[in-house]
């Protein structure tokens, strides 16, 4: 049997969330995540019309964070199945920092990509003339190319904000790529390069790579061996061997708790690690 809470002692935690002292609003905020569900009607209410400003975005913070934690169950019931699905995986991946985003909008913003694409796959006879049909759609028509200038934003490594800013980092603008291609039956595939994520595909002759971040550029495998080398890593074939979903999801986070961890963003680390090692 529950014991109900009084109305009037949740109040009283909402209210001391805008506190000055730092450890007392710690303190309330603690008292209601135990309290749970029902103490959600009041925060709401104090995040919309409560005259301190500072308990109105305490409460904001609070409402954000349970949805994050509504957004981790779903991440471990995705994670039970034997085969994960990357377009559901990033998009989770995204809602665990963005609870409230439209993922609807952004998977009829990729479909929409792949309705025009799939208009300029009418005459194309070969694979190589389909990726390069891509690449002139999402890298010179769309704009999406790498985000040099501010390579370890977090915002880079989340797909919503990628589709928002067409900006990235090598994986999550393989992922735009992948999702568009797979929508247009292009086989493009993720290859797992260390330190540069590629896609791959099977030419006429040969394997050819693209690279995402710049802008499509299209590479041998000669050209890969010879990036790992000016990076002073050993080539290694298997570098170029597809990789799967889940080991993209997993690079995907990977790079957000290298991230966080660097910047001493220990709650978000917290939650990606978390994450990690379900999906692992």
């Amino acid at each position: 049997m529950t014991t109900e809470i009084p109305l009037s002692r949740i109040d009283a935690l909402v209210r001391l969330l805008g506190d000055d002292d730092p450890k007392i609003a710690s303190v309330a905020w603690e008292n209601l995540e135990k309290i749970g569900e029902d103490a959600l009607p009041q925060i709401r209410s104090a995040a919309e019309e409560s005259s301190d400003l500072r308990v109105r975005a305490q409460c904001g913070r609070f409402l954000t964070e349970w949805s994050r934690r509504e957004v981790f169950r779903q991440w471990v019931e995705f994670c039970k199945g034997t085969e994960v699905d990357l377009e559901e995986g990033a998009f989770l991946i995204a809602r665990s920092e963005y609870p409230a985003h439209d993922t609807a909008q952004c998977r009829r913003t990729l479909d929409g990509y792949a309705q025009v694409l799939r208009g300029r796959l009418a005459t194309a006879r070969t694979t190589d003339e389909a990726v390069r049909r891509a690449c002139a759609l999402l890298f010179h028509e769309l704009g999406y190319r790498g985000n040099a200038k501010d390579y370890y934003n977090p915002e880079n490594s989340y797909l919503n904000r990628v589709l928002e800013t067409r900006r990235g980092i090598p994986i999550s603008l393989a992922a735009v790529f992948l999702l568009t291609a797979r929508r247009a039956q292009i086989p493009v595939f993720g290859v797992g390069l260390p330190l540069h994520f590629l896609l791959k595909y099977r030419g006429q002759s040969h394997d050819v790579f693209v690279d995402v971040f710049h802008s499509g550029a299209l590479l041998t495998a000669r050209d890969c061996a010879r990036m790992l080398s000016e990076a002073e890593v050993r080539f290694r074939e298997e570098y170029l061997h597809p990789v799967n979903d889940r080991e993209i999801l997993k690079r995907m986070l990977g790079n957000l708790l290298q991230i966080y961890s660097k910047s001493e963003d220990a709650r978000r680390a917290d939650r990606i690690a978390a994450m990690l090692k379900l999906l692992s």
